[in-house]
């Protein structure tokens, strides 16, 4: 009798989130993940999308994506700059004109 060999897959238990091991549970998932499907993680990491591209002097460039702490950080500078705008002073003292007449 012939013995058939196909290839050897490894099977890893998914990690179970118990409660108060937040952190463990988290390097262990990502653990799992890369070792089973790092195109996943990549997912998971960066999203769906392509990888965004830019034209410069006619060549097609990618850029890695923007992270969340890059889009917050830009976020609080535009409301900072929306702070200090002069439109916005004119509309306070308008109002307070009003208010006092």
């Amino acid at each position: 009798m012939e013995s058939v060999s196909g290839p050897v897959v490894a099977a890893a238990k998914l990690p179970i989130l118990n409660p108060g091991e937040f952190e463990l549970w988290k390097m262990r998932i990502e653990q799992y993940f890369l070792m089973t499907d790092y195109a996943l993680w990549e997912v998971i990491v960066n999203g769906d999308s392509p990888p965004p591209k830019r034209t410069v002097d006619g060549v097609e460039q990618t850029y890695p994506p923007t992270t969340a702490e890059e889009k917050l950080a830009r976020k609080n500078e535009l409301k900072a700059r929306g702070r200090k705008s002069p439109k916005g002073a004119v509309v306070v003292v308008c109002c307070v004109k009003k208010r006092v007449e």
